[in-house]
């Protein structure tokens, strides 16, 4: 399913006047380093938003604010999952990502926000919006609606509990059920792994980082160097830009045994799904939970469930997962 490239030696791509890291020593180590600023695709600078070693400056407040509700969070996510899969039908198909992801995320970024109910479907509405706009080209109609959506949200968002409201919201609600949809495909693809979780639920707390290795979405991140930085085989000048690959750098086989093979069981020390270190996800915590409750219950009711067709992937430069993701479900007996 949209494979990653094979890491290789940093090497200058010409063609997009970039240096470009796809092994995993390469791009933990940028991931590490602090003159590798990150910048967006388009190389817009994130100063405003980092602090003098590039990590997000409100990411600590985000996981202070989340750390206290984790466990009411997770509490709430179990009926959640329920009466969502108890709505889906056993007959024919289904689409998980718009029957169970999607309406899923949505009410625990409600809950995370701790949104009226009068703004609920105001809130999802633009988040469906900043979402289609992301990594559109720049001519393209959705950017301005993305952006007068964006501005709306952090209005609405601005005297909630949670800093960071609106990139908050979007990727609760709008990114997590991407996320979970690629690793249900992961794991349609690889039924006898999905049997080994539900015989074996032992495994789910390294079966999760697995599934984050081996089914992210996020293919690639910008950075540019504040000044000159040696790799091996690479020298880059300041203001240089540098792409690192992280789906390559999460299925390097210098650092992970039969890279392409999903383990459910596998020991994965660090990966790159949620990023790294000061680059990781601030609601890290969260996107596990949900990943682990929400598969769980899918697997455990429905064992024989399997996919109808290929799913639709919708794919860029930095991102890759499925549009839809059609399946029979089959109840165990």
């Amino acid at each position: 399913m949209n494979e990653p490239t094979h890491p290789t030696h940093p090497y200058f791509d010409e063609a997009l006047g970039v240096w470009v890291l796809s092994r995993y020593r390469d791009v933990m180590a940028a991931l590490r380093d602090p003159e590798l600023w990150p910048v967006a695709a388009r190389g817009e600078d994130h100063q405003v938003t980092r602090d003098e070693v590039g990590r997000l400056k409100l990411r600590a407040p985000v996981q202070d604010a989340l750390a206290p509700h984790l466990e009411a969070l997770r509490a709430r996510m179990e009926p959640l999952t329920d009466g969502l899969l108890n709505a889906l039908r056993e007959s024919g198909t289904v689409d998980l990502l718009t029957g169970y992801a999607l309406p899923l995320c949505r009410e625990l970024a409600l809950l995370v926000v701790q949104a009226p109910p009068e703004h609920s479907d105001l809130l999802v509405r633009l988040s469906s919006e900043v979402f289609a706009g992301t990594g559109s080209p720049d001519d393209s109609p959705l950017r301005p609606g993305a952006a007068t959506a964006t501005a709306e949200l952090e209005r609405l968002l601005a005297d909630g509990p949670m800093p960071m409201g609106e990139p908050t919201f979007v990727a609760v609600s709008q990114t997590t059920p991407r996320l979970l949809a690629n690793i249900w495909a992961a794991l349609l693809d690889h039924p006898a792994e999905a049997a080994r979780l539900c015989a074996e639920p032992a495994l789910w707390p390294a079966a999760v980082e697995e599934l984050l290795r081996y089914a992210g979405i996020v293919r690639c991140i910008w950075r540019q160097a504040r000044s000159p930085v040696q790799y091996e085989g690479a020298t880059l000048s300041a203001g240089q830009k540098v792409l690192l690959m992280l789906a390559s750098a999460n299925r390097d086989p210098e650092q992970f045994a039969d890279p392409n093979r999903l383990d459910a069981g596998r020991r994965v020390p660090v990966q790159f799904g949620l990023g790294a270190g000061r680059n990781s996800c601030a609601g890290g915590a969260l996107v596990r939970a949900a990943i682990e409750i929400s598969t769980r219950a899918l697997l455990a009711r429905y064992p024989g469930m399997h996919a109808y067709g290929s799913p639709r992937i919708q794919a860029g430069t930095a991102y890759a997962f499925p549009a839809a993701l059609p399946v029979v479900l089959e109840p165990g007996t």
